[in-house]
């Protein structure tokens, strides 16, 4: 048997997005916003 080699452990930088990936905070805006003005649409005046 011989010994099983593993390269460098480098960390991504934390901070940006990858290149082609949706931040999550996108997501959170695009389902509040629509709900938000969904539910000032209809409240009564």
């Amino acid at each position: 048997m011989t010994p099983v080699g593993f390269p460098a452990y480098h960390p991504h930088a934390v901070g940006h997005p990858a290149r082609g990936h949706t931040s999550p905070v996108t997501y959170v805006l695009l389902i509040t916003i629509p709900a938000i003005v969904a539910v000032a649409a209809l409240r009564p005046r």
